[in-house]
């Protein structure tokens, strides 16, 4: 069964969760005197907390429930200094300190067939809605909180209240999620990705046009953090790894080296978008 995740400190949540309802989701329970909606295998659940902040929300809903989870989706706002509109999913934990929620050095299970589906359903979503060319749709590379065992990815609208309250990215967002299905897409390869921006161009066009999902991404600013401790943990919590994938523009020969050694203990190939079969 899958559980989404809704906040009510968060204005983009609270616009998807308004878009999510509207389909034929039924409301069966309340937790936190908020409502608890379920739908075919899905249940859906609102918080007063941010989301990153708020550990173990799994654990805590299946005790409450008696029911059990094999993935997590939380639907968020995406803040950014730099202002950009953006349609976003990632996966989450911390590589390094732990300033936004979550655990020092601690990933959470990444769902990288479900969130690689996520992002490819969500650019026809915002096609259909009209605003595929007013948003930036990308991974970003893994980052932030909460802590949790189950797999889990977050998908964002950003990066201001204009865009948190727009009503066609909610929608594209909400019909993403009802979309996409717990381990879909399961035939396709899973890549760890190593470097590049925070927002992973370069990893964003490889799912694009090659046959690959992604799992954890580690960015060029969290490459200060990477070791053979740090990649074990990338490689345990991105289910069904085979491959890690560099930017190579923004790792030295010297990063790849050390990482391909790892990779080579841990039984993953190394591969360039060649390699996969085109999209």
């Amino acid at each position: 069964m899958r559980l989404i995740v809704s906040s009510t400190q968060d204005e983009a949540s609270k616009n998807i969760l308004s878009q999510l309802i509207e389909s034929d989701w039924q409301e069966c329970d309340r937790w936190y005197e908020n409502p608890v909606y379920e739908r075919k295998d899905d249940l859906l659940v609102t918080i007063d907390q941010r989301h990153i902040y708020f550990d173990e929300i799994d654990k805590k809903i299946e005790k409450y429930t008696g029911l059990e989870f094999d993935e997590v989706v939380y639907v968020s706002k995406h803040s950014s200094e730099a202002g950009v509109d953006s349609l976003t999913v990632h996966p989450i934990g911390n590589f390094g300190e732990a300033k936004y929620g979550g655990k020092d050095g601690k990933l959470v299970p990444a769902s990288p067939h479900s969130m690689t589906k996520a992002f490819h359903i969500l650019r026809k979503k915002a096609r259909r809605e009209g605003i595929k060319s007013e948003y930036k749709i990308s991974f970003e590379a893994t980052h932030h909180g909460p802590f949790l065992e189950t797999p889990t990815y977050y998908i964002e609208i950003g990066s201001d209240l204009t865009s948190w309250k727009d009503q066609r990215a909610a929608k594209a967002i909400a019909d993403t999620v009802t979309e996409v299905k717990s381990k879909s897409n399961e035939e396709e390869p899973v890549a760890i990705c190593i470097g590049g921006g925070h927002y992973t161009p370069r990893f964003t066009e490889l799912a694009k046009n090659r046959k690959v999902a992604l799992g954890h991404m580690v960015p060029g600013w969290g490459m200060k953090y990477l070791n053979k401790n740090s990649f074990s943990e990338a490689v345990e919590k991105t289910p069904d790894v085979e491959y890690v994938y560099f930017d190579r523009s923004s790792t030295s020969g010297n990063e790849r080296k050390k990482v391909k050694s790892w990779a080579n203990e841990k039984g993953l190939d190394i591969i360039r978008s060649k390699d996969l079969e085109k999209r």
